[in-house]
C-alpha cells in the first residue's frame, strides 16, 4: 500500500514551535526534544497536510537502524491532537520498532494515527485489522497495541509537552489479521508469550491455537 506522506525537515517543526511559541506554549518541540534525548539521532521525518477536519495529519519521525542494524523505529505526532473519551491519563502517540529497512512500517503508524485518531482509544491489547499488506517484505496486515518494548517507562508515559494533558507513547506491534481469532481465543497474555511470537519479526510464523 502507498502512503500519502511527505518528506518534511526538522525546520518545519520548529516553524510551528515558533508559531506556537507565540501563545507561550511548543508542544512540537518538547516533544522532538524528548525524543531526541532517547535516541540521539536524526530521524527521517514525514508528514504534511490536513485532514477534513483542518487538523494536522498525525506526522511520524523514523529513525533507521534503530535499536540496530536492520531495524526501524517510528513514533508519531498528531494522534493526541484529537482527544477520546477513554484518555483520562494523558494522550497516546505511537511507537513501532520492527525488523524491517521498509518505511512503510513508519508511514502506516501516521496513518493508522490520523485515520482512527477520535474514534480508537489504541488501548493496551486492542488490535487494528488493517486489511492490507503494509510491506512487500512481509505479509503481515493486522496490529495490536501494548507498551513500546524499547523504551524505557520513563520515556514512553507522562511526556510534559506544555500542554493541558501528557503523553504516553504505546507500542504498535504488527501481526497477520487470519491470528485475529486466536488472539481473540487465547487472550494477550499467551499471544504474547507463545514460542511463534517475536515482537520485532515481520515474517516470523503465525500463531493458530493454544
Amino acid at each position: 500500500m502507498k502512503f500519502a506522506c511527505l518528506p518534511i525537515k526538522k525546520e518545519y517543526y520548529r516553524i510551528i514551535a515558533s508559531k506556537i511559541r507565540q501563545k507561550n506554549m511548543a508542544p512540537i518541540e518538547q516533544y522532538l526534544k524528548h525524543l531526541d534525548n532517547i535516541f540521539q539521532q536524526e530521524p527521517l521525518f514525514f508528514g504534511g497536510g490536513k485532514d477534513e477536519k483542518g487538523v494536522p495529519k498525525a506526522s511520524v519521525m523514523i529513525y533507521e537502524n534503530v535499536p540496530e542494524a536492520g531495524y526501524i523505529t517510528a513514533i508519531t505526532y498528531g494522534l493526541s491532537l484529537v482527544n477520546h473519551p477513554d484518555w483520562t491519563k494523558g494522550r497516546p502517540e505511537l511507537c513501532i520498532t520492527v525488523k524491517s529497512t521498509d518505511r512503510n512500517w513508519g508511514l502506516v503508524a501516521s496513518y493508522l494515527a490520523t485515520s482512527l485518531r477520535g474514534d480508537c482509544p489504541f488501548g493496551y491489547g486492542q488490535t487494528i485489522n488493517f486489511s492490507d499488506k503494509v510491506s512487500e517484505d512481509s505479509d503481515m496486515d493486522a496490529f495490536f497495541v501494548f507498551a513500546p518494548a524499547i523504551l524505557k517507562p520513563e520515556h514512553y508515559t507522562e511526556i510534559d509537552i506544555g500542554l493541558d494533558y501528557k503523553i504516553n507513547i504505546n507500542g504498535l506491534y504488527p501481526m497477520y489479521a487470519d491470528e485475529l481469532e486466536t488472539y481473540d481465543k487465547i487472550g494477550f497474555n499467551k499471544f504474547w508469550h507463545h514460542p511463534n511470537f517475536d515482537i520485532h519479526s515481520v515474517n516470523r510464523e503465525r500463531i493458530t491455537g493454544e
